[in-house]
């Protein structure tokens, strides 16, 4: 939560001393940029380092990171916030990894699924909560006040993670063996990756749920200027947020067992069918619809391929494929924000979100045909193959 009020904090300090979009724009990318550099080296320092020391160092250094906040407000100057978010760029870097690479550790396999669930819901609750207690907190208190509640909250999270208690065998490799750079993590992950058939759908099926969430925030305030209704960008967070909710229930309820392929497409047809209904944002009732329907599939479909993923791929390739993974994450979502705001000052956002739509629905098309065929090939050729 104690993220989500800083990232208000962010915002609110660099509309008062950046005016250029484009500068705020990279400012806020800054951390990003970092992670992604940083992502190859995090990942190998994961596999073979202790996961719970890794994220207390990286609590501390959020911790850290707050008095740079501390110094850009005293100072009014935007380098120390760019420090400010490197250093939590860096820190999200080698957490988030360290955090899904610890959870098989900690929860049995067949309770995989509803942790991944509870992290979804924590994590979606941290934002809804977290994003209306920063902007109440703007109306009566300080930019200073605000960043010592996201110390404090930091701080508290750094002494819980001293008391998580993990049996783990941490591989010793030798350190000189290979340089860590983007190709040779590649290259240690392709021979894996490529044999797990489940991991590899799980990664493309996630696509069309990114072009959605990477326009997110644009497309609440393009559709509040629609409606001429500020009070709406509320609603459609808020709508979202229960329905990941619910999501996460139906995907530990009906998921748990077999997650087949076959039901996850089923579930990226309905987030493209979400992104196409947008077309009649305009109305109240719809765009409410159309972010509901959103929130449902994302939070039935994330827990469900997230699992996958920690039980598909060997366990002493969890740090890499996490790090690479958020990696292209991270390149892809401010990629697919840029297309986003890039069609919405060319075409219009109902003629963005048609195209959005169409493109998720014969992406998705594609990825059923593909999986058809190769249940033919493998019907007429049985060989041993994961799953």
């Amino acid at each position: 939560m104690g993220l989500w009020v800083g990232i208000i904090g962010n915002l609110e300090f660099l509309q008062k001393n950046v005016e250029s979009s484009f500068l705020q724009a990279l400012i806020i990318l800054a951390g990003f940029l970092v992670g992604i550099f940083l992502a190859p080296m995090a990942g190998r320092v994961i596999d073979r380092s202790n996961k719970r020391n890794i994220l207390i160092y990286a609590g501390f250094a959020r911790c850290v990171a707050i008095l740079f906040m501390y110094l850009a407000i005293a100072t009014n100057s935007v380098w120390w916030m760019l420090i400010y978010t490197f250093v939590i760029g860096i820190s999200g870097t080698f957490s988030n990894p360290a955090m899904q690479t610890m959870m098989p550790l900690i929860v049995k396999k067949d309770q995989l699924l509803a942790a991944n669930s509870v992290h979804v819901n924590i994590f979606t609750g941290a934002r809804i909560v977290g994003t209306a207690l920063g902007g109440v907190m703007l109306v009566g208190m300080s930019l200073f006040s605000l960043y010592t509640v996201t110390l404090i909250s930091y701080v508290i999270l750094l002494i819980a993670t001293f008391f998580i208690h993990v049996e783990e065998n941490v591989k010793k490799t030798d350190e000189k063996k290979k340089k860590e750079n983007f190709i040779s993590t590649l290259k240690d992950l392709y021979p894996v990756v490529r044999n797990q058939r489940m991991v590899v759908n799980g990664i493309f099926v996630l696509i069309p749920a990114f072009l959605f969430i990477a326009g997110f925030n644009l497309m609440v305030i393009e559709i509040s200027e629609l409606q001429n209704n500020p009070g709406i960008k509320g609603i459609l967070y808020t709508t979202e947020g229960l329905c990941v909710f619910l999501g996460t229930f139906i995907a530990n309820r009906f998921f748990k067992e077999n997650p087949k392929l076959s039901y996850m497409l089923g579930i990226t047809f309905i987030i493209a069918a979400a992104q196409l209904s947008l077309v009649f944002a305009d109305q109240q009732i719809m765009s409410v619809i159309s972010f509901g329907i959103f929130g449902l599939a994302a939070g039935t479909l994330f827990p469900v391929v997230t699992t996958i993923f920690q039980t598909d791929v060997p366990s002493e390739y969890h740090g890499r494929f996490f790090s690479i993974k958020g990696m292209v994450d991270n390149i892809i979502f401010q990629a697919l924000m840029l297309l986003t705001g890039l069609f919405l000052d060319t075409i219009g956002f109902k003629m963005m979100v048609i195209s959005f739509g169409i493109s998720s629905f014969v992406f998705v098309t594609f990825l059923l045909i593909r999986n058809v065929s190769e249940n033919d090939r493998i019907k007429k050729n049985p060989v041993a193959i994961s799953k």
